[in-house]
C-alpha cells in the first residue's frame, strides 16, 4: 500500500520537473525571438548576450517556479465559477486588498494551504499511522477542504471588520461634511479636509477611501465614477445610499447641504432603530441561559431541603415498621 501511494507522488514530482525544464526552454526561446526583432545583427547579438546574462542571473524560482505557478493558477481559475470569482474579488476589495493581482495570489494561498494539509495528513494517517487508507483519505480531504476555506473566512472577517468601522463613523462623517459644505468649501475640498483630520472620529478605513477618491479625482477621473467606485469598495449600504444621494444632488442641481442633512437624520433614525432592535433581542437571547443555568439552581435551592426532609421521614417510617 505504501508503494502504491509513493508511485503517484514520484510521477507528479517528475512531471513538475519536466514542466519546469520545458518552461525554462520556452522562456529562452521567447528571449531569442525578442532579440532577433531588434535592429541590426550586431546590436541584436550584443543585446541578446546581455539579456541572456541578466536572465541567467535570476534565481531558479523567478525563472521557472513562479511562471509555472502563475500558469497553473490561471488554468485552475478556468474551473472556478464566475460567481465564486466575483465574490472573492469583492471581499478582497472590501477588505482593502484592491490591487488586480491579489485574487490570483489569494487563490494560490488557498491551493497551497489545501494541498499542504491534505498531503501532510494523508502521509501521517496512511504511511506513518495505523489508520485505514480510506479513513485517512476522508480525514485528509476534510481538513484539506478546511484549509481551502480558512483563508476565505479570514477575508470575510476582515471585510466585515472594515465595514463595521465605516458604518459606525458615518454619522460623525456626515456632521463634519455638513459643517465643511456650509462653511463654503466644495465637495472635493471638504472630503480632502475630513480625510486629513486625524483627530476626528472618522474611521481610519473611511479616511483611506476618501484619500483614494481625492487621488482619483486629481488624476482626472470623473467625480461621479470615483464616488460610485468608492461606495462599491466600502461595501456599506448606508454609505452607498449617501453617495447615490450626493450624485443625484449634483446631477439635479439641488442643495448638497440640505441633502446631507436629510441623510444624517435618516442615518440617526436607522441607528436608533438598530439599537432598539438589539435591545428587544436581549430577552429572547436570555431564555436559554436562564433555563440552563438559573432554573436548576433555583430548583435545587427551593426543593433541596424539602427533598432531604422527605427522605429522612421515609427512612424513619420504614425504620419504625421494621
Amino acid at each position: 500500500m505504501e508503494m502504491l501511494l509513493l508511485i503517484p507522488c514520484v510521477i507528479i514530482a517528475l512531471g513538475l520537473l519536466v514542466a519546469g525544464i520545458l518552461m525554462s526552454r520556452d522562456n529562452s526561446k521567447e528571449v531569442s525571438e525578442r532579440i532577433s526583432k531588434l535592429g541590426g545583427m550586431s546590436q541584436g547579438i550584443e543585446a541578446g548576450k546581455l539579456l541572456r546574462k541578466k536572465e541567467l542571473e535570476k534565481s531558479f524560482t523567478t525563472r521557472v517556479l513562479f511562471p509555472f505557478a502563475q500558469d497553473l493558477v490561471d488554468k485552475i481559475q478556468a474551473f472556478i465559477p464566475l460567481g465564486g470569482k466575483s465574490f472573492v474579488t469583492a471581499k478582497l476589495v472590501q477588505a482593502g486588498y484592491t490591487k488586480p493581482h491579489y485574487p490570483k495570489v489569494f487563490l494560490g494561498i488557498q491551493l497551497i494551504a489545501c494541498l499542504a494539509i491534505f498531503g501532510f495528513l494523508l502521509t501521517v494517517t496512511t504511511l506513518v499511522g495505523k489508520v485505514d487508507w480510506l479513513l485517512g483519505l476522508v480525514i485528509a480531504l476534510f481538513f484539506g477542504g478546511a484549509g481551502y476555506a480558512l483563508p476565505l473566512a479570514w477575508v470575510i472577517q476582515e471585510a466585515g471588520k472594515r465595514q463595521k468601522s465605516i458604518q459606525r463613523s458615518l454619522p460623525d462623517f456626515l456632521d463634519l461634511l455638513v459643517i465643511c459644505v456650509e462653511a463654503g468649501l466644495g465637495m472635493d475640498a471638504a472630503l480632502s479636509k475630513i480625510a486629513n483630520l486625524e483627530s476626528a472620529k472618522t474611521s481610519t478605513y473611511l479616511r483611506e477611501e476618501l484619500l483614494r477618491y481625492n487621488k482619483d479625482v486629481a488624476f482626472g477621473r470623473p467625480r461621479k465614477e470615483a464616488m460610485l467606485d468608492m461606495a462599491t469598495r466600502s461595501g456599506v449600504d448606508d454609505f452607498s445610499t449617501i453617495i447615490n444621494a450626493l450624485v443625484q444632488a449634483y446631477e439635479m442641481g439641488s442643495s448638497v447641504a440640505h441633502t446631507l442633512k436629510i441623510q444624517a437624520e435618516t442615518l440617526r433614525i436607522k441607528r436608533l432603530q438598530k439599537a432598539e432592535e438589539q435591545a428587544n433581542k436581549v430577552g429572547v437571547k436570555m431564555v436559554i441561559p436562564i433555563y440552563v443555568f438559573l432554573f436548576p439552581a433555583i430548583f435545587v435551592t427551593v426543593f433541596g431541603p424539602m427533598g432531604m426532609v422527605l427522605v429522612d421521614t421515609v427512612v424513619e417510617i420504614f425504620g419504625a415498621m421494621g
